[in-house]
């Protein structure tokens, strides 16, 4: 198996952002170190921080001429070239920051602009599940993250996409902006026509576990139109390893993100044609 190495360190380093995230508890929204962005939901605790730099020391230590992209800011800037690791230390801080246990580490290897390694590994106080896959490897799922240290430590289930024909019926994953009035009027063109074609639609706020959700079948789609390359990259990986269909592309609603529009394939024309509608009906 080709990217033996960098599945190795990217386990290790989802394990010490774990460990690193583990020792903050309790409502953390107004608590001491939290910090926010564009709005009172778009906040940072010292967690992710924590998180963040626990991650960096094991991919630095084990790839030092590699670069690191997360998202509390490392320095560096995704480009799509080379090396990259990209990071998100907590997604879904907002779930995290209240106890709901709807949170991960998400890292994934990009080369020269394609996904290489993915891991998304949701705590013990979590999910407690660690979904992992290299290109042209396959994509897994390994039960119970606190007895993992390496990659030697895995015991995972084959991932496979939902076999689900048509968008009537489908679990389709998507938002409910809460940091920009904007963007959640854009997002509920979406999700009204998902509901529109009896498709179900859930939000449960981190894109890294909906995408692992996608891949492993519980799910049949993923639509969002303007989100970040550590949202997403790692989930990438799996659904396409898993044997779905992802298109991504740069949003046409926000500069600097990202549109991914992700299935487990005999839905994606649907999803695809709701995206288009809806940026269609945004110009009007």
């Amino acid at each position: 198996m080709g990217y033996e190495a960098e599945l190795d360190a990217a386990i290790r380093a989802a394990t010490a952002g774990m460990e690193a995230m583990s020792a903050e508890r309790g409502d953390l929204r107004e608590a001491g170190g939290t910090e926010t962005k564009t709005n009172v939901n778009d906040m940072v605790t010292v967690a992710d921080q924590a998180s963040q730099d626990a991650i960096l020391d094991v991919l630095k230590s084990a790839f030092p001429e590699d670069s690191v992209v997360g998202e509390e800011g490392t320095g560096e800037h995704y480009s799509g070239h080379g090396r990259e690791w990209v990071v998100d230390p907590i997604d879904g801080t907002a779930n995290f920051a209240v106890g709901f246990p709807y949170y991960c580490v998400s890292i994934a290897l990009v080369v020269d602009g394609l996904v290489r390694v993915g891991v998304v590994a949701s705590p013990p106080r979590a999910l407690d599940r660690l979904w992992y896959g290299v290109r042209d490897e396959g994509a897994f799922v390994h039960h119970g993250v606190d007895r993992v240290a390496g990659a030697d430590d895995l015991d995972g289930t084959p991932l496979a996409v939902s076999d689900r024909g048509e968008l009537s019926g489908a679990v389709v994953f998507g938002r409910l902006s809460e940091r920009d009035a904007d963007v959640r009027a854009i997002d509920e063109i979406t999700v009204r026509e998902i509901l529109d074609r009896d498709g179900q639609f859930r939000r449960p706020g981190s894109a890294a576990i909906n995408l692992a959700q996608v891949a492993a079948g519980h799910a049949d789609g993923y639509l969002i139109l303007s989100i970040q390359e550590w949202d997403v990259a790692a989930g990438i990986l799996l659904i396409e390893e898993a044997g779905g269909a992802v298109r991504r592309r740069p949003s046409r609603i926000e500069d600097g993100s990202i549109e991914i529009v992700a299935s487990n394939g005999p839905i994606q024309a649907d999803l695809e044609a709701i995206a288009a509608n809806a940026i269609e009906r945004t110009k009007k």
